[in-house]
């Protein structure tokens, strides 16, 4: 099972075949940012990829939409950057994303 280390926390996540950030997150009893609750609208999820972009799913349509919002950040961080209700592991990846903590 691919494995995702969350940073600034240090949280490191077992996620199940097809299942995405923000699902293995709340699964496993973390809080992740999000006001729509994992529907693709508030782009609110959003996760800087530190390493293993290669290791995820391609980019979904509701992904393509938010890309100028998404933009902004990861010019930013100089980072590709993607919605964690959106984004599948298919390999062990590292992302950033502060306010992610045990509920």
């Amino acid at each position: 099972m691919p494995t995702v280390t969350v940073l600034p926390a240090d949280i490191a996540m077992e996620t199940q075949p097809g299942e995405t950030l923000l699902g293995a997150a709340q699964r496993l009893g973390y809080t992740w940012p999000t006001v729509c609750g994992g529907e693709g609208q508030c782009r609110t999820c959003y996760a800087v990829i530190e390493q293993g972009e290669d290791a995820l799913s391609p980019v979904t349509a509701l992904e393509e939409e938010a890309s100028p919002a998404l933009a902004i950040v990861a010019r930013r961080a100089g980072k590709p950057v993607r919605l964690a209700c959106q984004a599948v592991p298919t390999g062990d990846i590292t992302v950033q994303r502060s306010g992610v903590r045990k509920s």
